[in-house]
């Protein structure tokens, strides 16, 4: 497998990566965490250590699985997920950008996740108004600050 640094970060990350909004069931299957813990068993024999996810895909299912497939072997893995929709059900979401509300997404995929930290937290597919919430980027800043 081959590596890059990511941006300015000592992120080493794969130049492959696992995207995972299928597992969040809205592409018609529902994944059994047997075929999840498979799918990252395979993945890390590989060398692939970045995973893709976000709060919205099958409103933290993604994530759910994902943590229990990683839990005891978190350290081996890059995890990226993201803010700024809330699931309302298969291919709906509310935008949600206000501080507080990405405080409250980030704690609910922490849970979901079963870590205490994401390597990456990101916007998701917001648009230009919606990069200048009052207080968002503020508020992101105290998060890395705080670890």
């Amino acid at each position: 497998m081959k590596y890059r640094r990511l941006g300015k970060t000592k992120l080493r990350v794969s130049v492959i990566g696992m995207g995972t909004w299928q597992l969040g069931g809205e592409w018609g299957k529902t994944f059994e965490q047997s075929e999840v813990d498979a799918m990252f068993a395979r993945a890390e024999e590989l060398g692939i250590n970045l995973i893709d996810t976000a709060e919205c895909y099958g409103d933290h299912e993604s994530e759910r699985l994902i943590g229990r497939a990683i839990k005891g072997r978190r350290e081996k893995w890059i995890v990226a997920t993201k803010f700024g929709h809330r699931f309302n059900g298969p291919f709906q979401r509310d935008d949600v950008y206000e501080p507080s509300q990405v405080v409250e997404q980030l704690e609910q995929s922490l849970r979901a996740l079963q870590t205490d930290y994401v390597d990456l937290y990101q916007f998701h597919s917001g648009t230009d108004a919606m990069f200048r919430t009052p207080g968002l980027w503020e508020r992101l800043r105290q998060l890395v600050d705080t670890g």
